[in-house]
């Protein structure tokens, strides 16, 4: 295999706080964060402040007795979320990130499994748990990020800001048990409960080693550096936005813009101007579904086609002019976006070179909440057309096939079979759960994934689709439902779908049938009938460029939007 690799721009790091004491020595007062306050008003944050609230709040942790204990944060994405997180792991104790979408009895489950003791948390939730005490027989505490001060000054358990207040003093009077404290990197850091989009809920346990290694390997793959400006859409409980984003940032010195509302997505994208963005798929077809939808009213398709051709001509010869020809275009992504990496679910390929015809660089990754997340990314330095990229440093990939007397053997370049991976950033095992740790590992220490793909001949990874959708049809071919997906959002009058093999009236066998949620924005004064015809034609357009044995038979319309995860991933199992 050739050498794809860029050079490392970073040294791998031996803990989070390792983390942060780099960063608040070489970026001191340089903004960290920014992010929206009540009114609208614009906060910020400079590494070296970071870094000692870090400190003041993990010494009022301690001084309760809370240093090494696990405890939940749960919050919409905000500086208070990361200050939390840091403040207990940097002390030794396990933080239980938690979904902000979750319903109140799950919440309490969570807590509950996790055995938690405390809980950081914005007020709304703060309301709901203390209601609930009953209910939480282990949590002792819930610090609410927006409680205001006591009168009188007197200390309660509830303030977040008051601990933040008690430590400050603690440590001027020389407490030092927590900057102090020693612990072991490899033993469980944080607790994260998977989404559960087929139905279960595992618990993840992963080390400081675990991370720290993710983000050495991460940012030594992406074009990331000191002075981006990075836009933060998903939510800080999901692992690639946390370990790749959050602590990529804080290697290398870039601004973190915190997104407070996906409704005002665009709007926020304006206000702060990134240069760099870490999406999901669907995060990704809307945004250019957008920009055509905006080109298509305003008329301007023709010339916009004949840019894009005009401008590939010109790069050919050395000339890159696409930043000035498309400003209309990207100044609706506030006009210096230039890098947006994707990952979490399958993609478009050509979505890469659709942005890239505007200036921007898609560049696509693979990761599972088991391994960091990272595990592939597509290098800045060798792009190719619908791979998820090479192994990270230090990351190990095979496919994996059952062979004739069952024995698991390395599949052949582009043979499709499980990915397994070693790496250092493989989680430590599920939460109480000896049984499904074990089955999640091979003889020979690989972590099975449960996705499915080939590697080609330069070690490239493809993704087929997940173990768990795939459709097996009676001739006994396989149909992986994300491939058909794909070609589905290829069509405008489709916003979101999901393939799977239904049970139709009078037939023996299941049907590979499409759920279509339509843009019925543009198919207003349609009836239903009428937009079911339209989808199906072009549906049958799609049947025309598919073997016959994954061509979609049936099609049903969906009125409402699928439910999702918060980062934006289709519940399949309550299709």
């Amino acid at each position: 295999m050739k050498r794809y690799l860029p050079k490392p721009q970073i040294e791998r790091f031996a803990s989070i706080r390792d983390i942060l004491d780099y960063a608040s020595a070489t970026y001191g007062d340089a903004i960290l964060y920014r992010y929206f306050q009540e009114g609208n008003e614009i906060g910020e944050i400079s590494y070296r402040d970071f870094r000692a609230q870090v400190d003041a709040l993990g010494t009022a942790l301690a001084a309760r007795g809370l240093r090494t204990s696990t405890i939940a944060v749960l919050s919409e994405s905000r500086p208070e979320w990361m200050l939390s997180f840091c403040a207990v792991v940097c002390g030794g104790g396990v933080v239980v990130p938690l979904d902000k979408e979750l319903q109140p009895d799950q919440i309490c489950n969570f807590l509950n499994r996790s055995g938690a003791e405390a809980i950081f948390c914005s007020h709304r939730f703060a309301e709901m748990l203390n209601a609930r005490r009953a209910d939480l027989p282990a949590l002792r505490y819930v610090f609410d990020f927006d409680a205001e001060p006591a009168e009188g000054g007197e200390e309660t358990d509830g303030e977040y800001r008051q601990l933040l207040l008690k430590g400050d003093l603690l440590l001027s009077d020389g407490y030092v048990e927590y900057t102090k404290a020693r612990f072991d990197t490899s033993k469980p850091c944080t607790l994260l409960f998977t989404s559960g989009t087929t139905g279960t809920s595992k618990g993840v346990l992963l080390s400081q080693d675990n991370l720290t290694a993710c983000v050495y390997h991460s940012l030594n793959m992406v074009d990331i550096h000191r002075g981006d400006v990075l836009f933060s859409v998903l939510p800080l409980h999901h692992t690639y936005e946390l370990v790749c984003g959050e602590f990529g940032a804080l290697c290398i010195g870039a601004t973190v813009c915190f997104n407070n509302s996906l409704k005002y997505f665009l709007r926020n994208v304006k206000i702060f101007r990134p240069t760099a963005m870490i999406l999901v798929p669907l995060f990704l077809t809307t945004i250019y579904k957008k920009i055509c939808e905006e080109i298509r009213k305003k008329g301007k398709e023709k010339l916009v086609r004949r840019a894009i051709k005009a401008t590939k001509a010109l790069r050919k010869v050395g000339v890159d002019v696409r930043g000035a020809v498309f400003a209309e275009v990207t100044e609706a992504l506030g006009g210096r976006l230039k890098k947006i990496i994707c990952g979490g679910a399958p993609m478009d390929p050509e979505l890469v070179d659709r942005f890239d015809e505007f200036g921007i660089k898609v560049c696509q990754g693979y990761g599972i909440t088991e391994c960091s997340p990272l595990v592939c990314v597509v290098p800045y330095t060798a792009m190719k057309f619908g791979s998820v990229g090479l192994p990270a440093y230090g990351t190990q990939v095979r496919i994996v096939q059952t062979g004739e007397d069952t024995r698991e053997v390395d599949a052949p370049p582009y043979a499709i079979g499980e990915i397994c991976v070693k790496s250092e950033q493989v989680m430590l095992g599920y939460y109480e759960d000896d049984e499904a740790t074990k089955a999640a590992f091979n003889n020979e220490g690989y972590f099975r994934t449960g996705d499915y793909g080939y590697l080609d001949e330069d070690g490239y990874l493809f993704i087929t689709g997940r173990k768990k959708n795939i459709i097996i049809l009676s001739n006994g071919k396989n149909v992986y439902p994300e491939e058909l997906e794909e070609h589905l959002y290829k069509i405008d009058l489709i916003k979101e779908c999901v393939v799977l093999a239904r049970k139709q009236p009078g037939a023996e066998e299941d049907v590979i049938t499409a759920v279509i949620y339509p843009d019925f924005d543009r198919l207003q004064g349609k009836t239903d009938e009428e937009v079911v015809e339209i989808i199906k034609a072009e549906v049958t357009k799609v049947n025309k460029n598919l073997p016959v044995f994954k061509q979609i038979r049936n099609v049903e319309l969906r009125k409402t939007e699928f439910e999702k995860t918060t980062t934006q991933k289709i519940i399949r199992y309550k299709v």
